[in-house]
């Protein structure tokens, strides 16, 4: 597949085609929000209004990405869907004793609400999924868009990931032990527009990307190295690592020699933070001497790979 545009919102600050590597910033440990963009060309005043931080960055990142594109179809990737408006909803419920409830709050509270408010913003009745498989959800929406240009070569395709941290949210991993006071707790809003052909605005070509899982870093090392021989793809020594998955040391795995950027250092960790890794990697590929990037990410036990070609 091949990338014409993109945009990620994120901790770090607004990433586009146009954006240098060097405007993003690094936010503080802890809980990071996003730096969200002027909404006022982007999202009718009164649309805005209704709309939580999840919501409105996937809209303005889509709207950002897209330009003045129509796409034929519309995926995008989230693992936890709408935390704020969910635990509005249920707060509702208690405080309310589930008597006089307002709807907006549940509506608004799915997992394809993103999806549908990109739809609606620009009146687009194509194709529209959502994928809420945990850490695989944004490389599954990439895998609908592989096999949707395979079947329409023409066709363009948004494809993203949205994910937020919440107050709550963040209490209750912070206490499971997901994040440390040494983490930076992330989120943020990712989307590619994607084609089978190159054209005169493709960025980067998404050779091969492919998503495991892994209980230890022998399993990990293995599932690279199948990778790699299915898709006959060779690691140079002057290729970059793009690398957000804990406790990977890489020792045994194939990308050990690879010079390595933690690139969680900027949006943080969270589910679909490979959708991030994904847009960095295509920024770094405008100015680096390398042409080939890989984006290793992991969360939990759940890992993906990519391979990125300028």
């Amino acid at each position: 597949m091949y990338i014409n545009r993109f945009c990620s919102i994120s901790p770090a600050g607004i990433l586009t085609q146009d954006t240098p590597v060097a405007a993003l910033q690094q936010p503080a440990r802890g809980k990071a929000a996003c730096i969200e963009p002027d909404y006022k060309e982007l999202i009718a005043p009164m649309q805005l209004r209704r709309m939580t931080k999840p919501v409105r960055t996937g809209v303005a990142a889509a709207k950002l990405c897209l330009g003045e594109v129509l796409p034929d179809a519309i995926h995008v990737g989230t693992a936890y869907g709408m935390l704020q408006d969910s635990e509005n909803f249920l707060q509702k419920m208690i405080v309310q004793e589930e008597q006089t409830l307002n709807p907006t709050a549940f509506i608004q509270s799915t997992h394809n609400t993103v999806s549908g408010q990109i739809a609606l913003s620009l009146a687009c009745t194509a194709h529209n999924m959502t994928y809420v498989h945990k850490a695989h959800s944004f490389e599954s929406a990439l895998l609908d868009a592989a096999l949707m240009l395979a079947e329409r070569p023409e066709a363009t395709v948004l494809a993203g990931a949205v994910d937020e941290c919440t107050d709550t949210s963040y209490a209750i991993l912070e206490r499971f032990g997901k994040y440390t006071a040494a983490d930076i707790a992330g989120e943020g809003a990712a989307f590619f527009s994607l084609s089978a052909r190159r054209t005169q605005d493709t960025l980067a070509q998404l050779r091969a990307f492919d998503m495991f899982s892994a209980a230890d870093e022998k399993t990990v090392a293995a599932s690279l190295e199948q990778f790699l021989q299915q898709h006959e793809l060779p690691v140079a020594d002057n290729d970059l690592l793009l690398l957000n998955a804990p406790g990977s040391d890489r020792s045994g795995g194939p990308f050990r020699d690879l010079e390595t950027i933690t690139y969680n250092q900027y949006c943080g960790a969270y589910p679909t933070a490979s959708s991030f890794g994904l847009a960095f990697g295509i920024a770094l590929l405008k100015t680096a001497t390398t042409r080939r990037c890989w984006i290793l990410s992991g969360w939990g036990q759940h890992y993906s790979v990519h391979c990125l070609e300028r």
